[in-house]
């Protein structure tokens, strides 16, 4: 009878299972160890990266909020766990809440990354029409993909320098083109940073 794995055990497993990018088994290793009150605050984040890593971005949301509610998180780590979920909540359209959030990190700290920058990006509503546009591009990749639609040369040609032509999917930055506004790590990035720092507390500096 295999002996039971304890959370140490399955957090470190759904570590190795997340720099592998098994996402899925690995969000069942970090679930299962979230039960565990002296784990929780450590699970939820790499969760949250996952989730993120397979487009489930809604779930990703609430996995960030459940690590920043762990009594086990510092002020500092809180910063950069609420920094990613602004993030995710852009990318969902959810611009009220994603502002809300920026809020919360610029009155702890004014000057933490580019908060202030983003902060004036979404309140002037162009984050809107470059979800739009965005959008818009998704549903046309997705539309080839689907129905094999024929595309004219040149915008075949677009679809195969970003990636999209292969079939695979490529995850879009925000703001890359923003003065002011780092460019946002992809989710696979931001997994491969937090899985090759060292401890939790050193991980979370780094998303």
């Amino acid at each position: 009878m295999l002996q039971q794995m304890s959370s140490s055990e399955l957090y470190e497993r759904g570590l190795v299972l997340m720099e592998l990018r098994m996402f899925h088994p690995a969000i069942d290793d970090f679930e299962t160890v979230a039960k565990d009150a002296r784990y929780a605050g450590k699970a939820y984040v790499p969760m949250a990266l996952c989730l993120k890593a397979i487009g489930r971005q809604e779930e990703a949301v609430a996995a960030f909020r459940q690590a920043i509610t762990s009594p086990m998180v510092s002020p500092v780590e809180q910063h950069h766990i609420l920094y990613q979920l602004g993030q995710t909540l852009e990318s969902l359209g959810r611009w009220a809440e994603s502002l809300e959030v920026y809020g919360w990190i610029r009155k702890g700290d004014p000057e933490f990354r580019d908060v202030a920058q983003r902060m004036k990006y979404v309140s002037s509503g162009k984050g809107r029409l470059y979800s739009r546009i965005r959008n818009w591009w998704g549903a046309l990749v997705n539309g080839v993909r689907t129905h094999r639609l024929a595309l004219p040369p040149h915008m075949q040609n677009v679809l195969d320098q970003t990636g999209h032509g292969s079939g695979w999917p490529v995850e879009t930055r925000t703001h890359s083109d923003r003065p002011g506004i780092s460019p946002s790590l992809s989710s696979d990035e931001a997994v491969g940073i937090y899985v090759q720092s060292g401890s939790p507390s050193g991980r979370m500096s780094l998303l």
